[in-house]
């Protein structure tokens, strides 16, 4: 009886043809991200916190990935050496921390130049950056990871000059 039994089942198991436990090749195309209003780090760090509370960080992910974002940061020499090997903070470094996370950014071509005219000796250096937001790792167990790219260094604010009034 036993042998019969395992004979069935080895019968059934073999029966069964790939179809029948296939997974599709590729995953369904996620629905476009809308652009989001608000995109500042300040935005995203909330988003993280409330992802923190209620265990959304999917949903972080999938909203923040590919956003277009315009962000002022500091930019510290010993944190961005070169095009390929640049960090900056994207909050005021304070202590004790309240984000830990300090951006990989990838320049758009002649923009890691921008950033060393911009700049020059001056450490810091607070600068005005638009980038898009290409990699995000959130999770309870990881530190949060960001990366922006084809980074553009925005002209500085001019300063608004007032007309006399008569």
């Amino acid at each position: 009886m036993h042998r019969t039994l395992a004979l069935l089942a080895i019968v059934a198991a073999c029966g069964k043809t790939d179809r029948d436990h296939a997974t599709p090749a590729t995953a369904p195309a996620a629905a476009p991200t809308a652009v989001l209003a608000r995109a500042t780090q300040a935005d995203l760090a909330r988003d993280i916190a409330d992802a923190d509370r209620l265990g959304t960080w999917r949903e972080v992910q999938q909203r923040w990935h590919g956003q277009t974002v315009r962000w002022t940061v500091t930019h510290r020499h010993l944190l961005c050496r070169s095009a390929d090997d640049c960090n900056v903070a994207a909050f005021p470094i304070q202590r004790p921390a309240q984000q830990g996370w300090m951006p990989a950014l990838q320049f758009a071509p002649g923009q890691f130049d921008a950033l060393a005219r911009r700049c020059g000796s001056q450490d810091p250096c607070e600068v005005t950056i638009e980038g898009t937001l290409s990699q995000l790792e959130v999770s309870p167990e990881l530190p949060t990871s960001v990366q922006l790219s084809n980074v553009r260094i925005l002209p500085p604010p001019t300063p608004r000059t007032q007309t006399a009034q008569r």
